[in-house]
């Protein structure tokens, strides 16, 4: 077997890959073998079939297969070692009949290359934001706190603030059993001084926003008309907020974490500055990606990427609709491109063992927004396993460490415009430069 390469321009070269029979023949006699074995033909006794019939009736469509595997593999190798990197797949080039009884056969793949070019980024320069948690904002988890980690108090009347357990009848037909939040309520009213096993008629309508809030609070589908909703009152409750204590501090940060009021702010606000900052590390990444996108050029081979489109998608079947899709993935590919160049240059690579640790801290974070903040050690690297042995996961955790990589690159190279700001202030920010971008 012989592989060459030419070159056709910058971007796209042609592979051809000569085949001679001695390569695939002894595979192809071993399958055909095989065939004569196994084949249950009507007038032969199965084993006894004459290898001429088995070749006359199978043996094309085994050389066919045989070589269509060995070009794939050669061509795969081919690329690795040379060291090309391409864009798309290889395409096979179409040729008149084939005669594949011929002793040497020779096929064509067509390749786009990836284009040479630098990224220079200390020519980027962007904003970026430091958002600073004011005492208001700290207040609001306090209160979080201290209302999640409360106790259930009952009431004799329903007022402001309470928790209903109702029984629910649509149109007179009994429907989910539901607590109801008078906060919630779109009207509350109705509801308001009624005690323990009273019944309440309303229209859906009045009390619920939607008529998709409502079919998720009645168990039942309801139109824009609304519906007729006979509600029972089996419970009256509120929650009375946990004291500003040690106790809850240690049920939010685990015992002896923080060990007084003024620590347990602090440390709100260095977790919710944390947990913003990370927001505003992620509209750098926003931002320098836009830079890069303006300040490096370079060319794609597009006439190949349209002739690929048109090949490897099924719905796609004309030129001008693989145009159409390349001019709509160009952006993402392009920023595909000087992601790998930065992440070579720079020798960004991701291992397990960081893939692992990202997911630790990724499941402690969760674990603690239900309040679990000690977890066993084995159990810990239980759920960790569990985690990371679904592909899909272990894929965006990966990628997420990737990220992360790329960002620290980001900030000791571009060149970074700091702003400190209010978290509204940055909400604002953040809305319009959505707003933009959907625009765009």
């Amino acid at each position: 077997m012989n592989i060459t390469r030419n070159t056709t321009d910058n971007l796209t070269s042609v592979i051809t890959i000569t085949v001679n029979k001695n390569d695939y023949q002894e595979k192809v006699d071993n399958v055909l073998n095989q065939y004569r074995k196994t084949a249950n033909i009507k007038g032969f006794r199965k084993g006894q079939v004459p290898m001429s019939f088995v070749k006359k009736q199978y043996g094309q469509a085994v050389v066919f297969d045989t070589v269509n595997e060995l070009l794939q593999k050669s061509v795969t190798e081919y690329i690795n070692e040379e060291k090309l990197s391409i864009l798309g797949n290889p395409i096979p080039v179409i040729k008149d009949a084939i005669d594949w009884d011929a002793e040497e056969l020779t096929f064509d793949f067509e390749i786009g290359l990836a284009p040479e070019f630098d990224v220079d980024l200390s020519k980027i320069e962007v904003e970026s934001y430091k958002v600073k948690v004011e005492d208001e904002e700290v207040q609001k988890y306090v209160d979080n706190f201290s209302q999640r980690f409360g106790s259930l108090k009952s009431l004799e009347a329903a007022e402001e603030g309470a928790i209903l357990k109702v029984d629910q009848a649509v149109n007179g037909e009994e429907a989910e059993a539901s607590f109801i939040r008078i906060e919630d309520l779109k009207d509350a009213s109705a509801f308001i001084g009624k005690k323990v096993g009273d019944v309440i008629e309303v229209n859906s309508k009045d009390i619920y926003d939607t008529a998709e809030e409502a079919t998720q609070n009645l168990g039942t589908e309801v139109s824009e008309e609304g519906v007729n909703v006979t509600i029972t009152i089996k419970e009256i409750n509120t929650v009375a907020k946990a004291e500003i204590n040690q106790e809850l501090f240690d049920k939010v940060y685990g015992e002896g974490a923080v060990d007084s009021e003024e620590a347990f702010r602090n440390k709100i606000k260095e977790e919710s500055e944390n947990m913003y900052n990370k927001e505003a590390d992620k509209q750098i990444i926003n931002n320098v990606v836009t830079g890069l996108l303006e300040n490096t050029s370079f060319e794609l081979p597009k006439e190949f990427l349209t002739k690929w489109l048109t090949f490897s998608n099924e719905q796609i079947t004309t030129e001008e609709q693989a145009a159409e899709e390349l001019a709509k993935m160009e952006k993402s590919l392009r920023y595909q491109l000087i992601e790998a160049k930065i992440a070579e240059v720079n020798n960004v690579e991701v291992n397990a063992e960081e893939v692992k640790a990202a997911a630790e801290v990724a499941i402690k974070e969760q674990l603690k927004m239900y309040g679990q903040t000690s977890i066993p050690e084995e159990s810990m690297n239980q759920i960790i396993a569990g985690a990371l042995s679904n592909q899909e996961e272990y894929n965006r955790l990966s990628y997420q460490v990737f990220t992360d990589k790329m960002l620290a690159i980001f900030k000791e190279n571009v060149k970074l415009n700091e702003k400190e700001v209010t978290f509204d202030e940055f909400v604002e920010i953040i809305t319009e430069k959505n707003k933009e971008l959907a625009e765009a």
